[in-house]
């Protein structure tokens, strides 16, 4: 008699549920891992919303240099405002867009340096968001942004 059973082996059975357990375990890593693909769509969602800020502040603040610089020069000296000044320009841009950021954006300014013979300080604006921060510099007329970094739990925000 001759044996025709048909079927797998216990071997190629074992064998099977070995490799679909390693691509599984392989997919979890990739997907939860410190440098997962989760992790980076969240640091992503965050560095959007931060990035979102800065465009902000830098649009009012700009917007509001704008019109200092068009009310200065080109408005006549009746209509132009004697306490209008370039670092007011630049602290009601921020001020303007610290109203419009989004939910769970916050958004802090200190002043670094003020020079005195002048209308140039120097502030430093911090945009924070779940544990993440982005420091800019406004010196002058210009708005420098940093890299949004990680920060310590007792750090910020």
């Amino acid at each position: 008699m001759k044996n025709n059973q048909k079927g797998i082996t216990l071997i190629a059975l074992v064998v099977t549920i070995i490799v679909l357990l390693i691509l599984a375990g392989v997919s979890i890593a990739m997907l939860t891992g410190q440098n997962g693909i989760l992790n980076r769509a969240s640091e992503a969602s965050i560095n959007s919303k931060i990035g979102d800020a800065e465009d902000l502040i830098s649009l009012n603040v700009s917007d509001k240099i704008t019109d200092y610089f068009h009310r200065t020069y080109v408005e006549t000296s009746e209509t132009a405002d004697a306490t209008d000044t370039l670092a007011k320009a630049i602290a009601d841009g921020i001020d303007a867009a610290k109203t419009s950021v989004a939910d769970g954006v916050t958004v802090e300014t200190t002043i670094t340096a003020e020079l005195k013979d002048t209308e140039l300080a120097t502030k430093t604006i911090t945009v924070k968001y779940k544990g993440y921060q982005a420091v800019g510099t406004v010196k002058g007329t210009a708005l420098v942004w940093g890299a949004p970094e990680k920060v310590e739990a007792g750090a910020g925000a």
